[in-house]
């Protein structure tokens, strides 16, 4: 039982361990994971899988409508029957009789029929309506593919994002320690007689500020962690390390090249273009379902039982106990008239899509227009990040031949150590001002892939045709 009790110790202790794992993510394995798991995606997924199968089955109108029914009835009063029958006792010989009596006789107070029924309207509306489906599923499969690219671009800015909150947070970290060793310091000098003890206040006060600026920083961070979490599809429990660099590499880009080649690829333009082909398609289908004849086919049979159901046998002597009461097929061709009049309500109709078709397709031109506006901002904002790269770039030679200085000077004793922690700070503060314009620079370039429905190579190509 011992032994038993100790596997059973050592299997959760080893469960404990491996939940707290921490799992290491790259980008790569980050967009994996969200593209497997995240929950918006997957209801995008069901909904192409709705209209494909809505799509592949699209035939199903062709199949009659059937419909069997089964009733069992008990008259509220008794029922009876007469009947002529020839009077024996009038017989003129060779099989005649001159005169017929009433028979009258008692029906079954229960009653047992039955029903089956086939239907089935055939028009020209019919193959529009399976166009119609078709084109739902195109639109659908475009809306996922617009759900999994913004999907895609969004963990990667995240994903960056982290990275760049991470080196703040370590710079802030960074500026405690300096408060602190500054506040030590004024303690000293104070004690030495060298400042006043308001110099001492100072460096307390500078130090105390920071600590809730940290925490609020750290609450944000582990709020951006959350979210990227649940961006991901894991766990909001599970420790994550992000493991990677913010690199880019600078590529010339040519405004009028890229719209007038990615434009009409954008995805919102694709779902509004597909749109106005499923309008086109309803008013289509609306002028042939009611200004063309609709062929209806029918068959019914509804056949009763003529004995008493609770008494007698339902299967036996099937053609004599069944008997057919008014069973038919039928065949009817039918049109609308008043769908001809121009002010009908069909009409009306008509002329309200075609209005809607047109409003849409200027929208369409206007959305045109304000990707090509999107996209020339985008290009000026990344050509922007570029120019403030360099001169940042330029401030990190600076600040580090600052540091550099002042640890010389250090450690030629005409500085103090304090100095050199300043100057190292401003180091890495143009160091962190770097990270984030390249952060800039490289969510520009997710932004400008998403807005052209294109990858990077695809865009280098075209920019340098």
């Amino acid at each position: 039982m011992k032994k038993i009790l100790s596997v059973l110790v050592l299997y959760l202790f080893s469960i404990t361990i491996i939940s707290a794992e921490t799992v290491v993510l790259d980008i790569d394995k980050s967009v994996e994971l969200a593209l497997e798991n995240n929950l918006g995606l997957k209801s995008s997924r069901i909904d192409v899988d709705i209209k494909k199968r809505a799509s592949d089955l699209s035939w199903n109108r062709f199949i009659p409508t059937v419909q069997v029914s089964s009733t069992m009835m008990r008259w509220n009063q008794e029922q009876s029957g007469n009947i002529l029958m020839v009077d024996p006792t009038s017989s003129l010989g060779f099989g005649l009789y001159d005169r017929v009596i009433s028979s009258s006789y008692d029906l079954p107070r229960w009653g047992l029929s039955a029903g089956l029924d086939f239907s089935l309207n055939l028009s020209y509306a019919l193959f529009k309506e399976m166009k119609g489906t078709k084109l739902d599923y195109e639109a659908g499969l475009i809306s996922y593919e617009i759900a999994l690219k913004q999907l895609q671009r969004d963990v990667k800015k995240n994903f960056y994002n982290i990275l760049v909150f991470e080196e703040n947070l370590w710079l802030m970290e960074q500026n405690i320690e300096a408060a602190n060793s500054r506040l030590e310091q004024a303690k000293i000098n104070y004690s030495n007689g060298l400042v006043p003890e308001l110099s001492v206040l100072s460096a307390q006060v500078g130090y105390e500020n920071l600590k809730p600026a940290f925490s609020e920083m750290k609450l944000g961070y582990e709020t951006m962690l959350n979210g990227f979490k649940m961006l991901l599809g894991i766990d909001l429990d599970t420790n994550i390390s992000l493991e990677g660099d913010i690199v880019i590499n600078p590529i010339e880009l040519d405004t009028e090249k890229l719209t007038g080649y990615f434009l009409g690829g954008r995805l919102d333009i694709k779902s509004m273009n597909k749109t106005v082909q499923s309008l086109e398609n309803a008013k289509a289908g609306l002028q042939l379902q009611t200004m063309t004849p609709m062929l209806m086919f029918g068959l019914n049979f509804d056949p009763a039982f003529q004995n008493d159901p609770l008494e007698n046998n339902w299967f036996k002597d099937i053609g004599d106990n069944w008997s057919q009461q008014s069973g038919m097929f039928r065949i009817t061709l039918a049109m609308s008239l008043d769908s001809f009049l121009p002010w009908s309500k069909t009409q009306v109709g008509i002329k309200d899509m075609e209005d809607g078709i047109t409003q849409l397709k200027l929208g369409i031109a206007q959305a045109n227009v304000g990707a090509e506006m999107e996209i020339k901002t985008i290009v000026m904002k990344l050509n922007k990040s570029m120019e403030q790269l360099e001169t940042l770039i330029l401030n990190i030679s600076l600040a580090y031949e600052a540091y550099r200085l002042s640890q010389e000077a250090y450690d030629a004793g005409s500085k103090e150590l304090l100095e050199v922690k300043d100057a190292e700070r401003d180091l890495n503060t143009a160091k962190l001002e770097v990270l984030k314009e390249k952060y800039n620079y490289i969510t520009g370039l997710l932004d400008l892939e998403y807005a052209l429905n294109a990858t990077l190579e695809e865009i280098k190509d075209v920019s340098n045709e």
